[in-house]
C-alpha cells in the first residue's frame, strides 16, 4: 500500500500489529471529552489528528477479512470506552442488572466498530488500485462509514464522528459552514494518511492551511452586519435528578422550581424569552389545567415568551384513546399557548422498542428506562406563532438527541429557522462524559449553519453557542440557575453546507466507486 508499517518492521516485529491496533484504540478514546466523577480531559485537539495514524501502519499487508476482523475489534473496544455512560443509564436510572449495564456500551460500540471495520476492508481491497489518490482513500472510507452509521439500526447513531474531536479548535471548526461534521472527518483523516505515509510537511502545511482558512472565515464575518438579534433570554437549568423526575410526589415542587428560577432571572432584567429543559413540566398540561395556568401566569407576569418542554396529548379514536408525544410548548404572554413540536427522532429502547414483537422483553430487563409510550411527531419545522420574533429570527427546537442529526438541523434551517434551541435531559448520565461529548455535538450544528444555539439541559451543561460553533457561556452540571444572556447574532445568508448538505459524504462515494471501478478494469485486464 506504500505507507510503510511505522517505526518497526512488522516482520522483525510482528507484535507490533497488535500495539498499533491498541494505540488506535486509545487515540480514539483520547480524542472525545472524557469525564467520570471529577476527573476531566478533552484531548482531542491533538488525538482526533493522530488517531487512524496507527490504524494505517495496522493494515499494512494485511487482507479485506483480517482488516475487518481487527479494526471492528480496535474500535468496538474503544467505542465502548467512549460510550462507558451508558453503563449508569442502564444500570442506574434503568435499574437493570449489571450484565446489562456492561453490555449496552459493549453492544453499541460493536455496532460503531462495524462501521469503521468497513471502512478498513474497504481501503484495503481498494489500496492497491488507488494509485496517487491513495492519501484519499482511507477518509472517503471513513466518511462513508460514519454516514452509513448516521442512518442504519433503528435510527442510526452518529456520535463520536472523528471530526467531533476538534471542537474546541475555533478556527478549523469554522470550516464546518463549508462541508460539516463530515468535511471535518474527512480533514483530520486526511493528515493521518499523509503522516501515515511520513510526508510530515506536507501533513502539516494541510493543517495551517485549514487553519487559515478557518480563521479567514472567522475575520470575514466579524463585524458583518447578520442578524442583530440581541434577543434576551433566560436558560432554566432546575437541576432535577432523574429518580425524582416522575416521582408524583415531587412533580409540583420540581415544576415550582422551574417557575421560581425563570421569575428570578426575569427580576434581574426584562426578558424576551424562556426556555425550560425538555420534560420539564413533569404533567400533561391538557390534562393539568393548574399546572397549565401556571405557566400561562409566568408568560403574563414576565413578558417573556416560554419555550417549556413536556408531555404532548393527541386524542384519538383508537384504543387506547390518545398518543403521547415528546413535546415543546411555545406560550406567548398575550395569547397562551400558540405552538407545539413534538420530537421526530425518538430514542430506541428509552422512548419506543423497535420491533416489539420481538425486542419487547428489553424493556422488562431495564424497567427504569421509559420505553414504549411516545409517539414520533411529524419532522423538523420552525416554531410558529412568534411573529414578534421575525422572519430572522425564526426558532426551532430540537429535543434531547435530535440534535446530533445534521440532516434533522439541516431541514429545519432550510425551513427558515435563525435561532436553534436544544431542550435536553441529561440527568440520566450523571458525571460522566456524555453531557460534555453532546454538548460538542451539539455546538457543531451552530457552526454548520452559522446559526446561534441556546441549549436548556435540566442537569447541565446548559450553554449558548454562537454562530461560528463557540461555546460563549455554560453552566457547570448539577448547579440550580437560570443563565441570563443576549443571544448572539446569526451570519448572514445560508452557509454552503446549509446549501449543499453532505456534498463530502457524495465526494466519498465517488472517490470509493472510482477506484473501485479502476479494480475491476484492472483485474479484468490481468485475467485477459
Amino acid at each position: 500500500m506504500g505507507i510503510g508499517t511505522g517505526p518497526l518492521d512488522l516482520d522483525r516485529y510482528p507484535y507490533m500489529r497488535a500495539v498499533w491496533g491498541a494505540l488506535f484504540a486509545v487515540l480514539l478514546v483520547l480524542a472525545f471529552p472524557f469525564r467520570a466523577g471529577d476527573l476531566r480531559f478533552d484531548l482531542g485537539i491533538v488525538a482526533g489528528w493522530l488517531a487512524l495514524v496507527p490504524l494505517l501502519w495496522m493494515l499494512e499487508g494485511m487482507r479485506p477479512r483480517a482488516a475487518f476482523k481487527w479494526t471492528t475489534l480496535a474500535a468496538t473496544l474503544a467505542y465502548a470506552a467512549i460510550l462507558f455512560w451508558l453503563f449508569v443509564v442502564v444500570r442506574v436510572h434503568g435499574h437493570a442488572p449489571v450484565w446489562a449495564g456492561v453490555g449496552a456500551p459493549l453492544l453499541l460500540g460493536l455496532v460503531l466498530g462495524l462501521h469503521a471495520g468497513l471502512a478498513a476492508a474497504l481501503y484495503v481491497a481498494l489500496a492497491p488500485w488507488a494509485g496517487r489518490a491513495g492519501v484519499l482513500l482511507l477518509p472517503a472510507a471513513w466518511v462513508v462509514g460514519e454516514h452509513l452509521r448516521g442512518f442504519d439500526l433503528f435510527g442510526g447513531f452518529p456520535w463520536a464522528y472523528l471530526g467531533y474531536a476538534v471542537h474546541s479548535d475555533g478556527p478549523l471548526v469554522e470550516l464546518a459552514a463549508l462541508g460539516g461534521v463530515y468535511g471535518l472527518s474527512f480533514l483530520l483523516a486526511c493528515v493521518a494518511s499523509l503522516c501515515a505515509r511520513n510526508r510530515f510537511v506536507l501533513a502539516l502545511a494541510l493543517v495551517a492551511v485549514a487553519h487559515a482558512l478557518g480563521f479567514g472565515l472567522r475575520v470575514a464575518h466579524t463585524g458583518a452586519s447578520g442578524v442583530e438579534v440581541g434577543t434576551r433570554a433566560a436558560l432554566v437549568q432546575a437541576s432535577i435528578p432523574q429518580h425524582e423526575k416522575w416521582d408524583a410526589a415531587l412533580a409540583r415542587q420540581a415544576f415550582e422550581r422551574h417557575l421560581a428560577l425563570s421569575r428570578l432571572a426575569a427580576a434581574a432584567g426584562e426578558l424576551d424569552l424562556i426556555v425550560w429543559p425538555e420534560s420539564s413540566v413533569p404533567v400533561i398540561l391538557e390534562t393539568e389545567p393548574e399546572y397549565a395556568e401556571a405557566v400561562r401566569s409566568l408568560a403574563r407576569d414576565t413578558g417573556a415568551t416560554l419555550v417549556v418542554g413536556g408531555i404532548g396529548l393527541e386524542r384519538v379514536p383508537l384504543d387506547p384513546g390518545y398518543r403521547l408525544f415528546n413535546s415543546v410548548f411555545v406560550v406567548k404572554p398575550d395569547e397562551g399557548f400558540v405552538d407545539r413540536y413534538d420530537k421526530s427522532h425518538l430514542v430506541p429502547f428509552g422512548e419506543y422498542v423497535p420491533l416489539r414483537w420481538v425486542l419487547g422483553f428489553l424493556s422488562g430487563i431495564a424497567t427504569g428506562l421509559t420505553a414504549g409510550d411516545i409517539t414520533r411527531g411529524s419532522g423538523p419545522r420552525v416554531l410558529r406563532n412568534l411573529p414578534e420574533f421575525g422572519t430572522d429570527h425564526a426558532l426551532a427546537a430540537f429535543i434531547c438527541y435530535e440534535v446530533i442529526y445534521p440532516s434533522l438541523v439541516r431541514a429545519a434551517v432550510r425551513d427558515g429557522a435563525r435561532i436553534l434551541l436544544n431542550l435536553t435531559n441529561d440527568a440520566w448520565y450523571g458525571r460522566t462524559s456524555a453531557p460534555h461529548q453532546f454538548l460538542a455535538i451539539a455546538a457543531m450544528r451552530s457552526a454548520e449553519h452559522g446559526l446561534p444555539m441556546l441549549r436548556a439541559a435540566n442537569t447541565g451543561v446548559s450553554a449558548v453557542v454562537d454562530a461560528g460553533g463557540r461555546v460563549t457561556s455554560e453552566t457547570p452540571i448539577f448547579e440550580q440557575r437560570a443563565l441570563e444572556v443576549r443571544v448572539p447574532p446569526a451570519r448572514p445568508g445560508p452557509t454552503l453546507y446549509t446549501r449543499f448538505g453532505d456534498w463530502v459524504v457524495w465526494v466519498s462515494w465517488g472517490i470509493l466507486i472510482a477506484i473501485g471501478g479502476v479494480r475491476v478494469v484492472g483485474r479484468r485486464e490481468h485475467t485477459h
